[in-house]
């Protein structure tokens, strides 16, 4: 295992440091007629939809007074401030303002937009500004094109119906991520849910690279690829379950985390969606506790600040590339730490 033996100390400011990645920040149902505000990476978005139906992403707060945009309305495609009607496009251009409309609308005016996409039943935000002040008062990365939103297959798959879940941890990031490739847990922290069958005595089955991590665990294989993961059946049957989650980053010490469980069985049995998403969301709550306490809260950069076994090896192939992430040129979001949720 690579140990990084030539550690840099630990920043403070290398907590506020994320990769630049299609993030979810919400269920396409949240998202109808009204502009939906959420917070991502410190900072607050407005989404609304045109009138096709598109999704799109603004900067939260009308450059003109700072009033809440989420207040307001869409009409004409655009999205429109409640307190003096100014009105912007997709691309944050500020095209009327009914107190002059007969003058050019200033450079000022202008606010800033995100990448935004719908898929999965999850609404996506790209942290990467873009419209005339991004480079400058974003914050959040710079205008370039995002690379596409990969997802996984099964995510797609017709034949299985999905049953959304989330929840928020006071937990950084790392934190959260690192969960879902602990094996070891599973029959301890799960030993009510779904670690009762498991064994205590851990013989791990992985392989990594730059990007991804896949473990066999039983009759089940987990994948990760940043800020995804995946439970599906190691071999192929008749009946298939599938788990997924999402993480997004907040602020520093908060994430978000959506989750699908998916199934090609009892499809049209009345409530049982229901009972997918309420235990899928009791699994992740017996996470959260042990999760929230840990410390230092972010992982450490170096591995020899804390223990390892065996059993951790998908974990240090993680704390591995994410120190790779903080040391090289890589794209990366700094958190916005100085506006508040309102």
């Amino acid at each position: 295992m690579n140990t990084h033996p030539s550690f840099r100390e630990v920043r403070e400011s290398d907590q506020q440091v994320f990769p630049i990645a299609w993030y979810a920040v919400g269920w396409s149902k949240e998202l109808n007629n009204k502009p939906l505000k959420k917070r991502l990476l410190g900072k607050d978005i407005v989404l609304y939809r045109d009138d096709h139906r598109q999704v799109h992403a603004i900067h939260a707060y009308c450059p003109h007074r700072g009033a809440d945009l989420s207040l307001g309305y869409c009409q004409n495609g655009h999205i429109t401030c409640p307190y003096h009607a100014w009105s912007f496009d997709e691309s944050g251009q500020c095209v009327d303002i009914p107190a002059h409309p007969g003058r050019a609308i200033p450079e000022f005016a202008h606010t800033y937009a995100y990448p935004a996409i719908e898929k999965a039943g999850l609404l996506w935000v790209y942290p990467q500004a873009v419209g005339s002040k991004s480079e400058i008062n974003s914050g959040l990365g710079t205008s370039t094109s995002p690379l596409p939103l990969e997802i996984f297959s099964e995510l797609e798959d017709p034949s299985l119906i999905l049953s959304p879940y989330d929840s928020v941890w006071k937990a950084h990031l790392t934190r959260v991520v690192e969960s879902v490739l602990d094996v070891a847990h599973l029959p301890i922290v799960h030993n009510k849910t779904i670690g009762k069958k498991s064994s205590t005595d851990i013989h791990i089955e992985f392989e990594a690279d730059d990007n991804h991590i896949r473990v066999k665990n039983g009759k089940g294989l987990l994948q990760y690829a940043f800020p995804q993961w995946i439970l599906t059946p190691a071999k192929e049957g008749r009946s298939k379950f599938i788990n997924f989650v999402t993480f997004t980053p907040i602020e520093q010490e908060l994430t978000a985390i959506y989750g699908l469980a998916g199934r090609n069985f009892a499809r049209f049995v009345p409530g049982m969606s229901h009972i997918f998403s309420r235990y899928s969301g009791k699994v992740l709550e017996e996470d959260r506790a042990v999760v929230e306490s840990q410390h230092p809260r972010p992982i450490p950069e170096a591995l020899r600040m804390e223990a390892h076994v065996p059993a951790d090896g998908p974990q240090v192939r993680f704390r591995n590339r994410w120190y790779d992430f903080l040391v090289n040129d890589e794209p990366r979001v700094r958190l916005n730490l100085e506006t508040t949720s309102s």
